[in-house]
């Protein structure tokens, strides 16, 4: 067994490029140490966890790991331990924490959230770490995967209506902290898995974890769902108006608890389940107010996404000119192009609801097809036009373009007509988009069909906005719409369409 591993003997470093190896600048003495840890067992374990990080990682992330498990070999010496169990991940945690304060060291640090415009509180680089260790030491579970806590969605063998556009990869059942609760309501999670898309079990999950938390602070008592009286529904909605402050209106959250409490007394024939809930218990609907850019704020904002990684910013763009969900952007196909009669079209595969097709302008069509043809050079044939970089089989995540444009937001100091920092949504493109063709007298059926809606219902929210003047003919607002941005498009040296 070796007793250090150096940074430039692991797989990430031995592919790397000599550019990136330089411009990593990464120093040849640093390497994991291996020497005196209190068991040879615990040595061979870290060991291995090592190499498959290098496996995985590039270069750079390996060596910001390493000061990370040094610290960690440091603890497991001093407190003479001589194996990792991830069975015993919350004593372990503990116990790490307590070195930490007698070293000096922070239990949180600050970090700034640009997507959400807000500075949160993390864990150390140190208790990440540890816990990543343990992950990896978890020994295989052999159980069926719905009988686990953490269930693995592609150890599923039905398909999952999940959306691309977001890393979801398991469902986590350990925050419901009451274990004949927890067995409840995985029973009904994998019934919903089935037919439901992961959004929806996602509101669910969040829902019950919320009663959940509720159930151990006020009724220690409650161990499972069919022991619950009309009493503790009454008492958790008081609970939620006047301790709750996660969200501003709970009535989404409701509805979910809702459906999970009435599945549990179907599952189990305890009829009385589905009549905790009354109709008024409900708040109202929030009124929905519809945000959308200005002319003017549309045209600052774009100045500067054509300064970020072309391909992002073609994502972006070509986002703006369909008026498409950003899941549906982000997820168009590199096969998604046809042409009829001398007019392009797109098909758009919504991960919300149906496929659809709409006319573009050529000039639209042929921003696409250069965004596909960028794809192909650099990673071949690929389901999606826009590609994870580490994974192209994957889509952009939704996460990563959040981020990037409210980090540049800041840094560019892009301000919205009121002189404060720019909101951004991807959604508002969208809203911009129906309020453009509302004030260019486009009927609501045409509206909904290039929106993609099923029906005209949202319509309405966009003549809010617009005017409510109707008329028939289609291809001028269409054109109107794409010069919008192709006018923006047209002065970027560097870019061609």
């Amino acid at each position: 067994m070796k007793k250090r591993i150096y940074i430039y003997e692991l797989d990430c470093y031995k592919v790397a490029s000599e550019e990136q190896i330089q411009r990593m600048r990464i120093s040849p003495e640093r390497y994991f140490n291996l020497e005196g840890l209190p068991s040879e067992e615990l040595a061979e374990k870290l060991e291995e966890f090592i190499w498959e990080r290098g496996k995985m990682l590039a270069p750079s992330s390996m060596a910001s790991e390493v000061t990370y498990y040094n610290n960690i070999r440091e603890f497991l010496i001093e407190r003479k331990i001589q194996s990792l169990d991830a069975r015993e991940e919350e004593k372990i945690i503990r116990m790490l924490k307590g070195w930490m304060l007698e070293r000096g060291y922070a239990l949180s640090s600050k970090k700034y959230r640009p997507a959400y415009d807000k500075v949160g509180i993390e864990s150390p680089g140190i208790v990440r770490h540890m816990k990543k260790i343990l992950k990896f030491l978890e020994e295989e579970d052999d159980r069926d995967e719905q009988e686990k806590d953490i269930w693995t969605l592609k150890n599923f063998d039905f398909p999952i209506q999940g959306n691309p556009i977001l890393n979801t990869e398991t469902i986590n059942f350990t925050k419901i902290v009451q274990p004949d609760i927890r067995e409840e309501v995985k029973k009904v999670i994998f019934m919903h898995l089935k037919y439901s898309p992961l959004g929806t079990i996602h509101s669910e999950m969040t829902a019950v974890k919320r009663f959940s938390k509720f159930l151990k602070r006020k009724y220690l008592d409650i161990q499972s769902l069919q022991d619950l009286e009309r009493m503790h529904i009454e008492e958790y909605l008081i609970y939620l108006q006047t301790e709750a402050h996660d969200r501003k209106n709970y009535r989404s959250d409701l509805y979910a608890l809702r459906r999970v409490i009435e599945d549990v007394g179907n599952l189990y024939e305890r009829q009385y389940m589905s009549e905790l809930f009354l109709s008024n218990d409900f708040p109202s609907t929030p009124r929905h107010v519809f945000k959308f850019y200005s002319d003017a704020e549309i045209k600052r904002l774009n100045e500067h996404i054509f300064k970020m990684d072309e391909q992002i910013c073609r994502a972006l763009i070509i986002h703006q000119l369909l008026g498409t969900r950003i899941s549906d952007t982000l997820t168009l196909k590199t096969d998604c192009l046809s042409m009829r009669n001398n007019r392009y079209f797109i098909r758009i595969d919504q991960v919300k609801s149906v496929t659809y097709e709409k006319a573009i302008s050529e000039e639209v069509a042929q921003l696409i097809m250069k965004a596909i043809d960028y794809t192909k050079k650099r990673y071949g044939e690929t389901t999606y036009i826009f590609v994870k970089k580490d994974d192209p089989t994957r889509p952009y995540q939704y996460s990563m373009i959040q981020n990037q444009i409210m980090t540049m937001i800041r840094q560019e100091d892009i301000r919205d007509d009121n002189g404060e920092f720019l909101k951004f949504g991807t959604h508002i493109f969208r809203h911009c988009y129906g309020k453009k063709l509302t004030e260019m007298h486009v009927d609501d059926w045409m509206i909904a069909k290039l929106l993609g809606h099923t029906s005209i219902y949202s319509v309405h929210h966009y003549r809010k906005i617009g005017n409510k003047l109707m008329a028939d003919e289609t291809r001028a607002a269409r054109e109107k719409m794409d010069m919008i941005l192709l006018d923006i498009i047209e002065g970027w040296d560097d870019y061609e369409i």
